[in-house]
């Protein structure tokens, strides 16, 4: 019974997604954003002034970051094609001892006349999307989220009341005014500690990159940050990208994966060592169920669904640690 009870919210994620990816956003902005909301001098204002600023502050930090490094951006975008014709001899030189080049060689090959027909044959290509036809469906969900984000902040707690109140027995109550009061204090500490970390790793790449001599180092620190908001996965995008950029920009081997195995270094040192010192471990959860679960909201929402995965992960974690049929899953995650 629980397994088709777990297939068919599954399913209903997958299924609802359009619908239900943009509440669960919106959801996590508001437990990161609520805590700032009872500090002064936001606690004095009327509650929708002070959520329109908060949403208004993160919407203008994201703005300005993303208009800063837009040029930089885009002219890395265009120099795709370039880099990886520069960085194309180099992986075949590193695979030769491998005896991958060749095999390589010969599935593009046959690829290649596969595709030319052998008699002359026009491939036809799909016609591409426009543009301004896309716009809608991206930024429907920004606004929806916009929107959720501010009405979590202002109406959140009068909710959560009315959804108390209906309870049966003071002990429900009491358990899950708890349930909630934990995840709101530990996600928002949580999520506060990885942006803080993340932002000291984004700047330390910055360093390292700058140190080298690689291009737009601002760039790719930004990006180290942002990626490492989503563990394993979000490093590893990180150190495949920075592979191909020093490929691109240096001649021997040795000195194209410096930028790379140092940014490996300093994300070792994040996540072993400054993270937990500053997190403690209470928040700490087994890598296989992490990995796992990333597949699972990455197969189920692509990349939102890898920003959210932890998270979620992180909630239920907490729930299962109140409630007492789920302990054994709760030491299961640690």
């Amino acid at each position: 019974m629980w397994l088709l009870v777990i297939a068919a919210l599954l399913y209903t994620c997958y299924l609802a997604s359009s619908l239900i990816l943009p509440i669960v956003l919106a959801g996590f902005f508001a437990l990161l954003l609520a805590p700032l909301m009872r500090r002064a001098p936001l606690r004095w204002l009327p509650r929708a002034v002070s959520a329109g600023l908060l949403v208004v502050a993160m919407l203008g930090t994201i703005g300005a970051v993303g208009t800063f490094l837009a040029a930089p951006a885009a002219d890395w975008v265009r120099k795709v094609p370039f880099v990886m014709r520069d960085a194309a001899p180099k992986l075949q030189q590193m695979i030769e001892p491998f005896n991958q080049a060749s095999r390589a060689r010969e599935s593009l090959g046959s690829l290649t006349k596969e595709a030319s027909g052998g008699n002359g044959a026009v491939v036809v290509q799909p016609p591409q999307p426009d543009l301004i036809e896309a716009i809608p469906g991206v930024l429907g969900p920004i606004l929806a989220v916009i929107l959720l984000t501010f009405s979590f902040l202002v109406f959140g707690d009068d909710v959560l009341r009315k959804l108390l109140a209906l309870r049966p027995t003071r002990a429900h109550k009491k358990l899950t005014a708890g349930i909630v009061q934990q995840i709101q204090s530990d996600l928002s500490r949580y999520m506060l500690t990885i942006s803080a970390t993340s932002s000291i790793l984004g700047l330390a790449t910055v360093g390292w990159l700058w140190w080298l001599g690689v291009p737009d180092p601002l760039l790719w620190g930004v990006l180290a940050a942002g990626l490492n908001l989503t563990p394993i996965v979000g490093p590893l995008v990180m150190f495949l990208l920075l592979s191909l950029v020093g490929l691109s920009q240096f001649d021997s081997i040795g000195a194209a994966m410096l930028p790379a195995f140092g940014f490996i270094g300093l994300n070792l040192l994040e996540s072993q060592l400054l993270t937990p010192l500053v997190l403690g471990r209470t928040m700490h959860i087994n890598p296989l169920a992490i990995i796992l679960w990333l597949m699972l909201w990455g197969w189920l929402w692509g990349v939102p669904g890898l920003l959210v995965a932890v998270p979620m992960l992180v909630c239920l974690k907490i729930i299962a640690d109140h409630v007492e049929d789920w302990k054994g899953w709760s030491r299961l995650l640690e």
